[in-house]
């Protein structure tokens, strides 16, 4: 979905976590991103089908729809974004690769793996 031509390129975080949100979008406004914020998953699957981020920053547990749950309804409608699947529980890996989803990474967050994880989510979509 790298079709955004107005200059910066969009990221949706979504996290129930508002602190984690909060340094998360200050964090990436920083590094020139465009940032949205959704703080559970229907929020985070309405503001992605309105406006097209280039990248999804998804927490797995979120209220209303988990991050598996988000992704899920995604691949059904056929939208392609790359994703960063975020977790605090240890089975991330085993879980990413069973969805096909190439990027993710544990909380707390290790900041200069997460802008490293993040760089190489956008390169590859």
């Amino acid at each position: 979905m790298n079709s955004n031509h107005s200059g910066k390129r969009k990221i949706l975080i979504a996290d129930d976590d508002d602190d984690s949100r909060a340094m998360l979008s200050f964090l990436l406004e920083e590094e020139g991103w465009e940032v949205r914020e959704a703080k559970n998953g229907e929020e985070a699957l309405e503001i992605v089908i309105k406006e097209q981020p280039d990248l999804l920053i998804l927490d797995n547990r979120m209220p209303k729809l988990t991050g598996v749950e988000v992704y899920k309804h995604l691949q059904a409608q056929g939208i392609k974004i790359a994703v960063v699947l975020a977790t605090a529980h240890g089975y991330l890996d085993e879980l990413a690769s069973s969805l096909g989803i190439a990027h993710f990474i544990s909380k707390p967050y290790d900041i200069p793996e997460l802008l490293k994880t993040i760089e190489s989510a956008y390169k590859n979509s």
